[in-house]
């Protein structure tokens, strides 16, 4: 599990690294206030995506074991054990809304939209932490993680064949990749 957060980490940084260099590079770039405020959005958007983790210990599935175990923890105020229960435990929460093919889809019309018409450096980097963790956790699951990869396709009422799940990282994976350039 702590590999797996560091993995998290990395990527997040790394890739934030990655696209202040590329804006450096084609003159892009400005050290200002924005700057920092499209950091704290990236970093903001990314952990959001745990929050789906919250959702369904405490909304959608609060009578199971797990939704009431963080119940007790949260009510006596032992946050920290709750917090890494929650990440821990994650082999138990099997429809995560925010870990599925149609909140994929529905991000990145989003972040079509981000690109285009919000100007809030806030706002694109928050988009842009959330895509960056959607699609690590998706090429992670799909190349070490098969098993939570097959929970992506919960929400579809019909077998996912192997070769559509194969071309739905694949191009999950490049428009993030493309609208990663424009935040």
């Amino acid at each position: 599990m702590r590999d797996k957060i560091s993995l998290h980490q990395y990527v997040l940084f790394g890739t934030l690294a990655i696209l202040i260099l590329w804006k450096i590079v084609t003159r892009n770039f400005s050290f200002d206030l924005g700057l920092l405020w499209w950091l704290l959005g990236a970093i903001i958007g990314f952990l959001f995506v745990f929050t789906d983790r919250f959702v369904y210990s405490f909304l959608m599935k609060p009578e199971e074991a797990l939704g009431k175990r963080l119940k007790d923890l949260f009510d006596g105020k032992r946050f920290n054990e709750g917090l890494y229960l929650i990440l821990n435990e994650r082999h138990e929460q099997r429809e995560l809304i925010m870990r599925s093919f149609l909140f994929v889809i529905v991000w990145m019309v989003l972040a079509v939209l981000t690109i285009t018409s919000i100007t809030s450096p806030f706002g694109r980097g928050f988009m842009l932490g959330m895509g960056i963790h959607l699609s690590f956790d998706l090429i992670y699951d799909y190349f070490w993680n098969k098993e939570r990869f097959e929970q992506w396709f919960w929400q579809i009422k019909r077998e996912v064949g192997t070769e559509e799940k194969r071309w739905f990282v694949i191009i999950v994976s490049t428009v993030i990749i493309l609208l990663s350039f424009k935040f």
